[in-house]
């Protein structure tokens, strides 16, 4: 008995004794502070999920951070897998989570961007109702205008920047993708 309170009292202590080589090693403590705060002027993609943000990347422009009339070399993404490029279009692939990706294809016109046409192809339609939902959410306050619906296409123009957005889901019953289609208005 009196061996077991010598051993209990040697595993407390040998522990608490190399705990500690000198007060200095407990004293350089760094605090991270890891709960980190969205700030909508820092992050003004704030509030979307993961998808719509590897998507748009940006509020600025109308796709991308880029705008209508810009030249082909402005277009080009170094970020993305470019799969095809040809004289009036250049295709990209972009992954927008484990199972979901799309395509992105520029088209243009006398070298300047005229429309972007994306095809986005989720894992399921819960997945493809929120990204399309996050889509026209975010062009509506951006564009200020409201949503028109005709033949299964959604539709937002702002005549004030010449550019519209139109949305539609295609496909079959079982799988439906999302494509989403910005185009100059004097195009039409």
């Amino acid at each position: 008995m009196k061996h077991i309170f010598r051993l209990l009292a040697c595993t407390l202590f040998v522990p608490l004794f190399f705990s500690c080589d000198s007060y200095n090693e407990n004293t350089n403590i760094v605090l991270v502070d890891t709960l980190t705060v969205s700030d909508p002027m820092i992050d003004p993609l704030a509030g979307y999920s993961s998808s719509f943000k590897i998507l748009m990347v940006s509020d600025s422009g109308v796709f991308r951070g880029k705008k209508l009339g810009i030249t082909k070399s402005q277009a080009m993404d170094s970020t993305l897998e470019k799969i095809e490029q040809d004289a009036s279009t250049i295709t990209y692939n972009i992954n927008l989570s484990a199972t979901e990706y799309g395509d992105i294809m520029y088209t243009f016109n006398k070298d300047a961007l005229s429309s972007v046409e994306i095809f986005v192809y989720p894992k399921n339609d819960s997945s493809l109702v929120a990204l399309k939902t996050e889509l026209i959410n975010f062009y509506s306050k951006k564009i200020g205008a409201s949503v028109s619906t005709k033949k299964g296409k959604t539709v937002l123009l702002n005549t004030q920047e010449n550019y519209g957005v139109e949305w539609s889901e295609e496909g079959n019953r079982k799988v439906k993708d999302l494509r989403m289609y910005v185009f100059a208005l004097s195009a039409l």
